[in-house]
This record gives C-alpha cells, structure tokens and sequence, in this order.
C-alpha cells in the first residue's frame, strides 16, 4: 500500500495511528499521481534536508486555542519531513513575541532554541550566520532580528522587514524549500476576487503592479482619514468611522510589507521554492490545511484560473467569492479565500505579431514564402526551433511547421512564451472575416514542468485577460486534461454533433467556450455558437505523417 512506502521512506517503520491517518489524509489530498511522487522524492530522506521559514505577525495578540492548535501543525510538518524553522519580525516587540512563542513550545513539550542574533556582520563587511541550523536534529530555532557587528561588538539598529528578510535567507546554511507568512488578515487582496486574497502570485510579472496597486491604495486611505475639506456630513462619517478607516489603513500597508518581505525572500532562494501567506487561524485548521497541502503539492489549494465569479441576469456581478464578514470568528473564513501562494515566478512574453517573417522570427524554414514586413532589427523575436521543440516533446509528435505556418500566419492573435520556451501558448483569429474570434490553437508545457510552476494557470490567466469576451479552443474527447478545461470553461459542446442545417461531420474533438456568456456572444447567440463549431471543427491539424 502506498502509505506504508511513505511511512517507511519518511522514517515510520513502527508508526502510530495519529502517523497514518496524517499520512493517509495528506496523500488522499493530492490531485495527481505525479505530486505524491514528488513529495515522497522530495521530502524522504534524500539526503538534502528541507526546510521551511515561518514568521508570525505579532504572534502574542493572537487567540490561545488557536495558538495550541498550530503548535500541533508544527509537529505535523516536522512528521512531514520538513524542519520548521521561526524567524521573529524586526518590527514588533521582539523579546516579548519571541518569550511568547518559546513558552508555547515549552507548553507544547516541542523542543525549541532562541537564536540571539540572526546575523553577524564581520570585520570586512560580510555576513554569516552564527549557528549550523543542519545540524539542530529535531531542534527548532526561533531566530531574534538582530545582527551582530563584529567590528563594534554591538547590535546594529533593527532594519527594515524585507532587507532584513533577504539578507536572512541568503546567508542560511540549509535549505529552504518554503516561507509561510502567518497574520490576522491572510495573503495579498485582490480587487477581481471582491478583495478576498489573490490565489497565486508570479511575482516576476505581477510584483510591480501589484506593489503599486497597494500604494496607491495606501495613500488614498490616508487622504480620506485626513481629508479636512470635505463639508460637514462627510466630516462627521470620517470621525465616527475613524478606527475602521485607520485599521484597514494599517491593514494594507501590512498587505504591502508583505509582498515585499516574500519578494526579497524569494529572490534569493532557488526558483522551485514557494512562498505562502495566510492568516494564523487557517493555518491551524486541522482539516484542509493551506500550509500540510503546500507541503504536498507545491500549490494553492484552489486553482488561480478558475472563474470564481458569475454575472446574474438584471443584477450586478454576483459573486462566489463573497467579501469576508471581518467580525467572524477567526477560525470562520474558508482557508482559500484568505490565502496567497507566491513563486518566484518565470519570465513572460507576449508577441502580438499577426505575420511572422524573417524580421520578427528565429529559424523561419528556408524558401517559406510569407509576407514580409517592415519592423526594426532589434525587436523581440520568436524562436520557431524552440516552439517547434516544446509542441514536439508536450504532444509527442512531430509539428509540420511549414504547414502550420502556412495556417496560421496572416491570422496570428497572440504568442505567449513562458521562460525559455518551458510554456506556450498560440492563439489565433478564426471565423468569418467580418466576426472573428480568438481560439487557442496551441498549448502546450514541458512534461517535466506540468503541474509545477503554475504555469498553465499563467497562460490561462493571461489569455482570459487578453481576451475576455470570446475565447474557445477544442481537445480530443479523451484527452485527460478535459476535466481541467472543462472547469475553466463557461461551456462545452461535442464537435461531431449536427450543428444545423444538415452540416454533420465525424469529429474527434470537444469544443470548450470562456467569456461572458450575457453579452451576446456564445452560448447565449446560437448563430455565434454555429460559427465556433463550424470553423474549429474543420481546422486541419499540422502533424507530420
């Protein structure tokens, strides 16, 4: 059975019933195959120990009951395989929080060690760490803040979270394999999701945004609290409600020191390494833990490019996701809505050339005859090899490239290009010339990145940007990935049924359709609906025989 393979690669060989059941519930969460092999590869004695950095905002002011119960998460992660490790916010009362947390873990009977400094500053400018942290078998260090300067044998002020943050993990002598953030209000708002935290984060494309986004917000907030030239009524709701707007205030900018904290973390740490923020109260949950299913799958509990709201007919949008009632319980709100997983990420581009020419493209086949067109020498452009190599290896057959870009070239929508050439994506306009809409021709990820990354969740969430009104593309009626599809999608029609006016052909395929199905278009216009299947039904592929 695969829980005893677990239990006896993790180290189990006489385990307890508390044991299995962890093990059991943990693998039972998995939504692949693939993700239970990783974790048993990743986390079962192979030699290379991981851990992972917890910091705590101001761990004092939080409930008791829900104190004790992550102290159980703790032993949970340990079980796990992974060697938790805490690290005190430089902002905050340092030796109470950090008194605090040793007591719970004392209480706990988990065995613990204060590190005094975090850091130390050598003669000659460098940092290095002052404790092995490989070596503390069992042992969990709750790291103070400070550094050590040996030049002046004294501590240095406190600096700033995020510099702070990633001078810490640069300097570990281990290795981190994931940083959870805990606090009161969760992971990193977002305005789509009604202000419910994002899902996923791939900070190499969205961190400036996003940091601008929470500034802007920031000051705004401020403006309104102290906003002396409002008339008399709107003076009188700003002091009534001076608290609130004040606490949300705070609660923002803490929004955006987290994003820098994970960012300067991240960057440092190797590109397979995750980031998580949540409130303390989901990371206790014993059940649907965001932080043990991390552990497991590398990824959010939800999927990101999953709609995750509907319009009403005659009323505005209506969401899933309803605004969390912030005097709940803090144990109430359900753990995906408060909860962000932030990667690294990996490098986009988006090349919205609707011919590629010799000017625009690397490794055009030679004697293709296309349209050429005027474009300066330095502009960004598209390895044919490389996407030829990455459709090759994701669909395990050859590409006919000269037959395919004779379809697609004159009628290109977008190309997205993940990394180097790790995800792909091509889109082009299909449909009468006077109607047309976009459909997703390729999409295709390495197999050794399906599932990591979120990389299909980047391409989708960029395509369904890019296009929000109209997108459709079509798979195999076998295809194993149509379940995921299908989620994603506002509807799905079998192309090898009668669309009308006796135009009935065999088809292999299944039509998936994303947008806005009340705004005329789709499955609300059965004229539209008609054009899709007729059109993508007859596509012909570009296989080599």
């Amino acid at each position: 059975m695969i829980w005893k393979r677990c239990l006896h690669q993790l180290g189990y060989y006489q385990p307890n019933i508390n044991n299995k059941r962890l093990i059991l519930s943990v693998l039972n969460s998995t939504a692949t195959k693939r993700e239970a092999k990783d974790y048993l590869k990743k986390y079962a004695n192979n030699g290379v120990p991981n851990h992972c950095l917890i910091l705590i905002r101001n761990i004092a002011s939080h409930e008791l009951i829900t104190l004790n119960r992550f102290m159980q998460i703790v032993t949970r992660l340990k079980m796990l395989g992974i060697k938790p490790m805490f690290v005190m916010h430089p902002n905050e009362d340092v030796e109470r929080q950090t008194d605090f947390l040793d007591n719970l873990f004392t209480k706990s009977q988990i065995p613990s060690i204060c590190i005094p400094d975090a850091l130390i500053k050598k003669t000659n400018g460098t940092y290095e760490s002052p404790v092995h942290y490989r070596k503390l078998d069992g042992i969990i260090p709750i790291i103070k803040p400070y550094i050590f300067d040996e030049s002046t044998c004294t501590h240095l002020p406190k600096t700033e979270p995020s510099t702070f943050m990633g001078l810490l993990v640069k300097h570990l002598d281990c290795h981190v394999d994931k940083f959870f953030l805990l606090n009161h209000s969760g992971g990193i708002p977002s305005g789509e999701r009604n202000e419910n935290a994002h899902v996923f984060i791939n900070l190499s494309q969205e961190y400036g945004s996003l940091s601008k986004s929470l500034s802007t917000k920031i000051d705004l907030m401020a403006k309104e609290i102290n906003d002396n030239s409002a008339n008399l009524y709107d003076q009188m709701k700003i002091v009534f409600h001076k608290q609130e707007l004040q606490r949300n205030h705070k609660q923002y900018h803490d929004h955006l020191e987290d994003l820098e904290i994970m960012n300067s973390v991240l960057s440092v740490l190797s590109l397979s390494s995750t980031g998580l923020i949540t409130t303390l109260a989901t990371a206790s949950k014993l059940a649907k833990n965001p932080v043990l299913y991390n552990v497991l799958t590398d990824r959010s509990m939800i999927s990101s490019s999953l709609p995750r709201f509907k319009r009403v007919a005659n009323s505005d949008v209506s969401w899933y996701e309803l605004a969390i009632d912030k005097r709940l319980p803090e144990d109430s709100p359900d753990g995906p809505l408060v909860t962000t997983v932030l990667k690294k990420g990996v490098d986009i581009k988006v090349f919205d050339y609707r011919v590629l020419t010799n000017e625009n493209s690397i490794g055009l086949p030679i004697g293709f005859d296309n349209q050429e067109i005027s474009m300066q020498k330095s502009c960004e452009r598209v390895n044919l090899e490389k996407l030829k190599a990455i459709i090759d290896q994701s669909f395990n057959r050859k590409l006919d490239l000269v037959h395919y870009l004779n379809r697609i070239n004159g009628r290109i929508a977008s190309i997205i290009v993940i990394g180097d050439y790790e995800g792909l994506a091509i889109l082009t306009y299909e449909g009468p010339t006077d109607a047309q809409f976009p459909y997703l021709d390729k999409f295709a990820v390495m197999p050794h990145l399906k599932g990591s990354l979120g990389i299909s969740d980047i391409i989708f969430n960029l395509m369904f940007k890019k296009f929000p009104h109209e997108l459709v593309w079509r798979s195999r009626r076998d295809n194993v990935v149509n379940k995921w599809y299908f989620q994603r999608s506002v509807g799905v029609i079998d192309l090898s049924m009668d669309i009308g006016e006796g135009n009935r052909k065999p088809s292999i395929f299944k039509l998936f359709f994303h947008g806005d199905p009340h705004d005329g278009s789709g499955f609300d216009n059965v004229k539209r609906l008609k054009e899709y299947a007729a059109y993508v039904r007859d596509i012909e592929p570009s296989w080599e025989t």
